[in-house]
């Protein structure tokens, strides 16, 4: 988490505790939790503007699609499946014309 260690989080928490004191401390988480509530509820609030800035074509966007490693992945999977509709396309194809020039034994 954001490269910090076990150690160090434990650290910081027990500092923490001694700073704001025990008698305090369960109020300040309190306040803490309602921060990180109201964090993200604006942030909600963000990303659905921004959806509704770019129209309703962009309406299932997904932050994470747009990561160059998601979003290239996700091209490149697109165009993998295309080429596997194709030869399975060709296949059958094939296989239709291999049907169609079977030559009749009894003709030779």
């Amino acid at each position: 988490m954001f490269g910090i260690g076990f150690e160090k989080l434990l650290t910081l928490a027990i500092l923490g505790a001694v700073l704001v004191g025990p008698d305090r401390l369960p109020q300040f988480a309190v306040d803490v939790a309602k921060f990180i509530q109201k964090i993200r509820g604006m942030s909600k609030e963000a990303m659905n503007e921004f959806k509704g800035q770019l129209g309703p074509e962009f309406a299932n966007l997904d932050i994470q699609d747009l990561n160059p490693k998601t979003f290239i992945a996700n091209h490149l999977e697109g165009i993998a499946k295309d080429a596997e509709n194709i030869v399975k396309g060709t296949t059958a194809d094939l296989s239709k014309i291999k049907e169609q020039t079977k030559i009749d034994p009894d003709l030779l």
